[in-house]
This record gives C-alpha cells, sequence and structure tokens, in this order.
C-alpha cells in the first residue's frame, strides 16, 4: 500500500472571541517535532489565526484513484478535527506527495 504525505490548508473563518483566545493558547506550543506527517496528523496555525495546515500521512490501497483517496481520507480528518475543537474553517485544500516515487539520491 503507497503511502502518502498530504498537507490539507485552510483558513479560519470569523472565529468568535472565545475561540480566537483558545487559539491562541495554543498558538506555537506545538514543538517542531509534532509538525511532521504523522498517522494521526497534526495541525499547526501561526499567532495571527488566518491560516492553517493539517499534515498527515496516509496509506491507501494502490489503484488508479489512490491519490484522491489519500486526499479524500486527510481532508476528513482535518474536517473532523477542526468540527470536533469547534474551529471555524474555509477553503480547504490539499496536496500530497507519494512516497513510493520519491527517489533517494545515495552518494
Amino acid at each position: 500500500m503507497p503511502t502518502y504525505r498530504v498537507l490539507v490548508r485552510g483558513k479560519f473563518d470569523k472565529p468568535t472571541q472565545a475561540v480566537r483566545e483558545r487559539l491562541l493558547s495554543n498558538a506555537g506550543s506545538a514543538a517542531l517535532s509534532e509538525m511532521v506527517f504523522s498517522e494521526t496528523g497534526s495541525l499547526t496555525y501561526s499567532p495571527h489565526l488566518g491560516g492553517f495546515s493539517f499534515r498527515v500521512a496516509v496509506e491507501v490501497p494502490a489503484g488508479e484513484d489512490a491519490t484522491q483517496r489519500a486526499h479524500d481520507h486527510a481532508e476528513l480528518m482535518a474536517m473532523e478535527l477542526l468540527d470536533r475543537e469547534s474551529y471555524p474553517y474555509r477553503d480547504l485544500t490539499v496536496s500530497s506527495t507519494c512516497m513510493d516515487d520519491v527517489k533517494v539520491n545515495r552518494r
């Protein structure tokens, strides 16, 4: 099964003052080690609360539509996290890299 590193980007959509305060209390608290592509995913954003990114590593069955399935799965994971935390969002975009296609140059 191919592994995809998927990046879901979006914007916060007019969060209430209470949500802004909660977001700001968590902004910048993520360690560099948490900003990796993991199976559970990680949400990162800056203190100005403009946009955010959700990074996740996804394994999907091989096939013609593997990339689309990886995108759909990652986007759903991001939306579930944002909804669970009551973070309003808009303008989601998804991009990915299939790690099986990455060449490693050995010296």
